[in-house]
């Protein structure tokens, strides 16, 4: 690990031990007023990282685990919330879900991109990132697996791992009923409760209902970030015999709320749609002084205007719907005293609706579009079949089996750009630089033109409809081998396959279609039908280019769609992806008569190697249709203490690793065989990733707790080869460019969070105040090289700054713990920090910004019976 890294968890060991140094005279000053039961000593944590029930202490994986209780003294009500205190883990919901472990995630929400860190609710794998942030309702723990899951865990991955567990259903009538009202309009409910049939029959049935306006005003519109969603849990639990038990959920969800608006700022005027080209937008009247493209910008631009409010124009979409289906059947079979065996069964069905954005530049006009049309449609099931015993009279523990999924997806996913206007000189340099079948005789006449030039010279519109079915295939082991009752040996391995059936539907704008009906109105002229090239007759002060797109928007009459498309060309592929993922892993327990005569009560020291693999699969890239993307694959080396002291007080864990990262999957920009820019994937060669993570929880005295956790994280490219896209975009030239040098995007270089509750005990109850802090450092958010040409003359255009976010809660419990009445404040300091942006440098030159959350404050009241 580097020495920043290592200078921070030494500094903060030693702040450590100093603290528990003072708090032995202070556990024995402790009473037992109280009429709770508070010992002082931390509780067992039980955690199932390696398939298996056992103490997160006695578990060699970096592993943070949080009970149903703790999420609700920290008023954690929605996954995203985790981020502010599991070292090592970023989770940004904007336009697109982002899941992020030790700078592992993926960027984009497109469908045929896995997810880089599984989540799992229930032992059910939810492959899609839009399902993915889970309100916490009926949660009973959730763990977060740090490092990849690449033997145990059912769906293969390079970042981690996420897992919930449902509160199961009881064998007495119980339940609760948790009410909250805030700030914002906002509204919660939630509610379980359990009907027990007969002694071997248990149902539960949990609600939740979470309602809140939005807090971003647009000038065009209102309500932006809002939240609206209804989801229902029934479970059902059957113990069929004293060996045979049957679990089953059915989970049903809605959400309809609205997407996030953004704020634009420039980032680089050199940019091809900026300066770079020498292009004319709709609103551009001068070509010797071409404003309408920054101007748009400009007109969004955060600094102008007032908080919480943003202008993207009318033509914005922000709404946002998921219909989830989910069903789970778990059946386990005692088979002996020291064998198990576990089939599950998942099903989702997921209806989407929804755009990643709708103004790729951010400003109020509709000049660039990136939309998801219609309805996408998400279908898998899972099935996953464990074996777990002991073997050599339990001198050897292990798990075996066999994972297996079939999954269908469609997305149906539009880009637009209008037409643009350029100047007769600059248009007949990029026609004889970019498009080689124009014909020569053509440029004379260009040239010789004094008449404003309107083109399609940029993709008027490309839709795409994406079709994928995959099926997943593994088989997997692992085994724990105690050598002696304090040192074990765990090897374990997985091969995986996995198959990807692809279909794409591409239609283009027909540009002769699009010169038919721009051609026809009088003040045009056609010159050449292929890229819609028109001379104007009158004057640019005119803007004839916002005159020819809205000629052609009135004859095409569609919301969406503002040309005229081709014939559909179709593409179909299938690809196989295989990989075999080992692991192994040695721990030593440190004999507890060597900690006799000391402050520590349990000291495990652990080293791990293990392997990752996230799939490939199939990338449209314009009109060269399907392409391969390759998949990734992560080598992971790490060392761990987990430490227990002062008569366990005081937990510490800590781990430090080095992960190489080959073929990370990432977002880029680049041009097909027609010379035309597309978004688009590719490989990055090799990274490499470095740091470290604490964790501690201490018990100063019986009724305070406090938590601390700490992350640093370095990351570098190693070998990261791209191709300069003006090269590219203007001169058909491939020129290789080397991007080794740059920062890995989205994920904060360090995190850090301090939680301190103390609990007064009254007459009337307990009262229970708590305070989190939350810090991330700055976070790079460019999306390719000329974002991280500009950083160190415009760092604002492409880094988020750091920030800490201040949370507190103050609860009070009656004498009979049956009844809480807690108010909050989230966010106290009303800090301004961006989510889900991005630095576009090379082509659209800007810096998309989302907000996150302002200040959040309410109360919230739960009644248990």
């Amino acid at each position: 690990m580097n020495r920043i890294a290592s200078a921070g968890l030494a500094a903060t060991i030693t702040l450590v031990c100093q603290l528990v140094n003072a708090q032995q005279t202070d556990n024995s000053q402790q009473t037992a007023s109280s009429k709770r039961n508070f010992s002082g000593a931390l509780e067992e944590v039980v955690v199932t990282a390696r398939k298996r029930a056992e103490s997160i202490q006695e578990t060699p994986v970096a592993v943070t685990a949080i009970s149903g209780d703790d999420l609700r003294a920290q008023g954690i009500v929605n996954t995203t919330e985790l981020t502010k205190s599991v070292p090592s883990l970023q989770i940004n919901d904007s336009t697109s879900t982002q899941i992020f472990i030790r700078g592992i995630g993926q960027r984009a929400g497109l469908i045929r991109q896995d997810p880089s860190v599984s989540v799992y609710l229930d032992g059910i794998f939810i492959p899609r990132a839009d399902g993915q942030l889970l309100d916490t309702i009926d949660i009973d723990s959730v763990q977060v697996l740090r490092g990849p899951q690449g033997t145990l865990f059912g769906k293969n991955n390079t970042g981690g791992a996420l897992v919930f567990t449902l509160t199961k259903p009881s064998e007495e009538q119980q339940g609760y009923v948790e009410v909250a009202l805030g700030n914002y309009n906002d509204q919660r409910i939630r509610a379980a409760y359990d009907f027990p049939v007969n002694d071997d029959f248990y149902t539960r049935i949990a609600f939740n209902s979470h309602r809140r306006d939005g807090f971003i005003k647009d000038l065009s519109t209102s309500n932006n970030q809002s939240v609206d969603r209804l989801s229902a849990i029934f479970q059902t639990r059957w113990l069929i015999s004293d060996e045979l038990t049957f679990d089953t959920f059915t989970f049903l969800g809605k959400i309809d709320e609205r997407y996030p608006s953004y704020h634009c700022k420039l980032v680089n005027e050199n940019a091809l749609f900026v300066n770079g080209l020498g292009i004319l937008w709709p609103g551009d009247t001068d070509p010797a002084n071409p404003r309408a493209y920054k101007d748009n910008c400009a007109a969004n631009d955060r600094d102008t205007l007032p908080d919480l409010t943003t202008n993207m124009g009318a033509s914005q979409r922000q709404t946002k719907k998921l219909d989830t289906l989910m069903f789970g059947a778990t059946f386990d079979w005692a088979l002996s005293d020291t064998h198990d065996l576990k089939a599950i069964v998942g099903y989702r069905d997921a209806l989407k609706t929804g755009p990643q954005t709708n103004s790729d530049d951010a400003g109020p006009e509709e000049y660039q579009k990136a939309v998801i049309l219609g309805e996408g449609d998400q279908d898998s099931l899972t099935l996953e079949l464990q074996l777990n015993g002991s073997v050599m009279e339990s001198r050897v523990d292990y798990t075996a089996g066999v994972f297996w999924q079939h999954e269908y997806k469609s997305e149906t996913f539009l880009t637009s750009d209008p037409i643009i206007g350029v100047d007769a000189v600059v248009l007949a340099g990029l026609l004889g630089g970019q498009y080689a079948g124009t014909p020569p005789s053509l440029l004379p006449q260009i040239i010789g033109t004094p008449l404003p030039i309107v083109a399609a010279l940029l993709p008027l519109d490309t839709r795409q409809n994406f079709e994928i079915e995959g099926q997943t295939s593994a088989v997997f082991s692992q085994a724990t081998w105690h050598i002696t009752e304090n040192l074990e040996l765990t090897v374990g391995g997985r091969y995986t396959e996995e198959q990807r059936e692809s279909k794409l539907v591409t239609q283009i704008a027909d540009n002769a279609a699009v010169s038919a009906i721009v051609g026809a109105d009088p003040r045009f002229n056609t010159l050449y039908p292929d890229l819609a090239i028109h001379t104007f007759n009158g004057a640019w002060l005119q803007d004839p280019i916002r005159i020819a797109n809205q000629i052609l928007k009135n004859a095409v009459g569609h919301p969406d769609i503002s040309s005229p498309l081709s014939a559909p060309k179709y593409d179909k592929r299938d690809s196989t992806f295989s990989q075999f993922t080992p692991m192994a892993s040695a721990s030593w327990f440190v004999p507890s008569e060597w900690l006799d005569d000391n402050a520590l009560n349990s000291l495990l020291m652990y080293g791990t190697w293990s392997n990752g693999f996230k799939s490939g699969f199939l990338e449209p890239s314009g009109q060269d249709g399907l392409v391969v993307v390759d998949p990734e694959k992560l080598e992971n080396r790490e060392i761990g203490v987990k430490i227990d002291a002062f008569e366990r007080s005081v937990r510490l864990n800590i781990a430090l690793y080095s992960m190489i990262f080959e073929d990370m999957q990432l977002i880029t920009v680049k041009t097909d065989s027609a010379n035309t820019l597309v978004v688009t994937s590719q490989n990055a060669g090799e990274s490499v990733i470095e740091g470290g993570e604490l964790e501690l929880m201490w018990i100063p005295t019986a009724q305070m707790m406090v938590t601390l956790s700490y992350s640093n994280n370095n990351y570098k490219f190693k070998e990261f080869v791209d191709q300069d896209l003006t090269a590219l975009a203007t001169q058909g030239r491939s020129v290789e460019i080397d991007r080794s040098d740059e920062q890995f995007p989205v994920s904060p270089e360090q995190t850090a969070s301090l939680g301190m509750q103390y609990t007064f005990v009254t007459p009337v109850g307990l009262i229970t105040p708590r305070i989190d802090f939350s810090y991330k450092s700055e976070i790079y958010l460019g999306f390719d090289n000329g974002s991280w040409d500009v950083r160190h003359t415009n760092p604002e255009g492409v880094y988020s700054d750091a920030y800490t976010l201040v949370d507190a809660r103050v609860t009070w419990n009656n004498n009979e713990d049956d009844l809480s009445i807690s108010a909050y404040v989230k966010n106290a300091t009303d800090e301004r920090y961006d989510i889900g942006a991005v630095a576009t440098g090379d082509s659209i030159g800007t810096f998309a910004q989302a907000l996150g959350n302002p200040r959040f404050y309410g109360v919230e009241l739960r009644k248990t019976f």
